[in-house]
């Protein structure tokens, strides 16, 4: 369990004593990691900056995948409301009033597709205040129909054009078909309405024997404005630049090197070398055999840099993220002044461990008694048998299922309402940990019951329904992982203690009230809980 942890979680009184002196305890401990670093001068060279510039990268890809994750998510959402509706790529006033909202919520999808096997394919995107579709219709493969509606979906224009265009050349087409049923990122490319790149993520699937893509565009300028809101450093700088090589700028008219490039946006670093600081660079990571854990050292503009790289997917021949930073922000200042640290390296030694000594005496007994809000995923199996062992109690239940009564072998409300009270009592206490696939007794049933097709529908169906009946103000308290144990897949639900009460929506919408009590859950009534929000928020 981390110290953030621990601290948020446990009780008043340890929770502060312990917060103090923690700090405490790593302040030193810090300024005695810097001074040994620093006393192995060669080392610390390369060490330092590999943790300001993991921080950093870490903090791009952070924002960067914030940025995606909500596009491939809702594009499972989209895919499986279109196969429900039956609708098709035809079916344009429905698609629009399907997508609109997702558009509109979504600011970094640029655009919607739909297409079929035979080359009929619908297209959205935003044109001004209101939307723009394109449909390229069975029969006549050349000719499309473009569609401008207000903000209200009333029509405003409709004609005709002869197009060259097919989706099933497109990358985003081509490349789904590869892995139908799983979503992919395409690698970059020309969007053929806006004449912008970006990348597309992407899901083929089957409708009546015919294959069937749906996919969402992201322009690759939304993930550079991204990426420029990002403090990286006093110097630092973070850009785009595909596996080939070639530096993402946006592209400008007025821009006459390499037109063969020019659409796309990406230039080579190869024929730019001496140029922007993002050429050097992306020029030193091909030198250097493109690595994406180790960092590049080079030089550009007269200083030396740091430079770190990580693929933006999983397809490494795609998009990249680059973040670089000046060598002399992470050493001058320490450089300077080693002697000055290393004289005084013996002391903070002695404090720290001194202590670090106190504080293992002070709190050994409390924190042993703290409760368990999180499995180690070193020693998960261990875990999951003590816990297990353990039975249930103030920050452990057990569920049998996710959503399967099998009493009756048919999916309940009942059932899913049943682990979520349990979700709202730990959020709304101390936290703890629900066991999903396991029974009252302890004995490992697994999830089979549930009948997901894939886990990946399995955790949509959680969150979901933890955004329905709790709200997603609070996804950020729990988490959902699924296991393996005695051959059985399980789930846990890692809840923390909510920093605001957590009120249950069941199915009647009635608001609910719970907390837990020893290995129970109990519902509050309102004056009840008003006096225990009163008392711990």
């Amino acid at each position: 369990m981390s110290h953030s942890s621990l601290l948020r979680l446990s009780p008043g009184p340890i929770r502060s004593r312990l917060l103090r002196d923690l700090i405490l305890l790593i302040a030193f401990t810090v300024g005695l990691l810097v001074t040994i670093n620093l006393l192995l001068i060669d080392e610390i060279k390369h060490d330092l900056a590999g943790n300001r510039i993991e921080a950093a990268t870490v903090l791009v890809q952070d924002e960067v995948r914030g940025l995606l994750l909500p596009v491939r998510q809702q594009l499972l959402i989209v895919r499986d409301g279109i196969e429900s509706a039956g609708l098709a790529p035809t079916d344009e006033p429905a698609l629009n009033r399907h997508l609109i909202p997702t558009l509109a919520h979504i600011p970094q999808i640029a655009g919607a597709l739909d297409a079929t096997g035979d080359g009929v394919e619908y297209f959205l995107r935003r044109d001004g205040d209101g939307w723009l579709t394109r449909l390229r219709a069975p029969g006549d493969a050349a000719r499309i129909r473009i569609t401008r509606w207000d903000a209200a979906l009333r029509q405003l224009e409709r004609r005709e054009d002869v197009s060259d265009h097919d989706p099933r050349s497109r990358p985003w087409f081509t490349e789904a078909l590869e892995t139908p049923g799983r979503v992919i990122w395409s690698q970059p490319y020309v969007f053929s309405s806006l004449r912008v790149p970006g990348i597309t993520a992407a899901i083929a699937w089957s409708n009546a024997d015919q294959a069937r893509v749906t996919a969402m565009d992201v322009t690759l300028q939304s993930i550079l404005d991204a990426i420029a809101k990002l403090a990286i450093g006093d110097q630092g700088q973070g850009f785009l630049f595909s596996g080939e090589g070639g530096v993402f700028i946006p592209p400008a008219p007025t821009d006459a090197l390499n037109h063969d490039h020019q659409a796309s946006g990406f230039f080579s670093a190869q024929t730019r070398l001496g140029g922007p600081l993002q050429f050097d660079a992306v020029a030193a990571w091909k030198t250097a055999g493109a690595p994406r854990d180790d960092l590049v050292r080079f030089h550009s503009g007269g200083e030396d840099w740091w430079g770190g790289f990580r693929p933006l997917t999983e397809d490494t021949d795609g998009a990249w993220i680059g973040v670089v930073l000046p060598v002399s922000e992470t050493l001058t200042i320490l450089q300077s002044r080693w002697h000055v640290i290393a004289f005084t390296a013996l002391g903070i030694l002695a404090a720290s461990l001194g202590l670090a000594l106190l504080v293992v005496r002070k709190y050994s007994r409390q924190l042993r008694d703290l409760p368990k809000l999180s499995l180690d995923r070193h020693r998960l199996e261990q875990d999951l048998r003590e816990l297990i062992a353990a039975g249930e109690g103030t920050h452990l239940e057990f569920k049998s299922t996710m959503r399967m009564n099998l009493h009756t072998q048919t999916a309940g409300k009942e059932i899913e309402l049943a682990w979520l009270k349990g979700v709202a009592a730990f959020l709304n206490t101390e936290g703890g940990i629900l066991l999903m696939g396991v029974a009252d007794d302890g004995t490992v049933l697994g999830m089979a019951a549930d009948k997901f097709e894939n886990e990946d529908k399995c955790q949509l169906h959680f969150k979901n329904l933890l955004n329905q009946h709790l709200g997603p103000e609070y996804a950020r308290f729990v988490r959902f992982y699924l296991y393996d144990l005695d051959g059985r897949r399980i789930g846990a639900i890692e809840c923390e203690r909510a920093d605001a009460p957590a009120f249950l929506r069941d199915d009647k919408q009635r608001e609910l009230f719970i907390i837990r009590n020893g290995p129970s859950n109990i519902e509050l009534s309102i004056s009840r809980a008003l006096n225990y929000i009163r008392g711990h928020y």
